[in-house]
């Protein structure tokens, strides 16, 4: 059953061991970042009308991770691409902990829990 990236979020959310793909890495390499919020509430974080710097997110991961041209993604890639890009949210959180776009298993050792990468 196709998930939405949201869904899929909430389900990884909370995981302490995670495998970072190169698709991770070069979708993070390509994130258009942004003011996220307002003035007073906000945050810098992936431009969420444009993540990978079009408006066509499924487009652009095509490109991004399959070298395919716009248009050439059919629905059946859609499924991998919305749980790519819900990845993309632990992904990000590994690679600022551990300062590192380097992929491999990772996992969060010691308290507070930091991710650390295990192989």
């Amino acid at each position: 059953m196709h998930r939405s990236p949201y869904e899929t979020w909430l389900d990884i959310e909370f995981i302490d061991e995670f495998n970072v793909l190169p698709e991770h890495i070069a979708l993070l390499r390509r994130g258009h970042v942004s003011w996220v919020g307002d003035d007073q509430n906000g945050a810098p974080g992936l431009n969420h009308k444009r993540p990978f710097g079009n408006n066509d997110v499924y487009a652009d991961v095509a490109s991004i991770v399959d070298g395919r041209q716009a248009g050439e993604h059919s629905d059946a890639d859609k499924a991998r691409y919305d749980r790519l890009f819900a990845e993309c949210a632990l992904v990000l959180q590994i690679v600022l902990e551990t300062g590192s776009f380097e992929p491999g298993r990772y996992a969060q050792r010691g308290m507070p829990p930091r991710w650390r990468r295990i192989g």
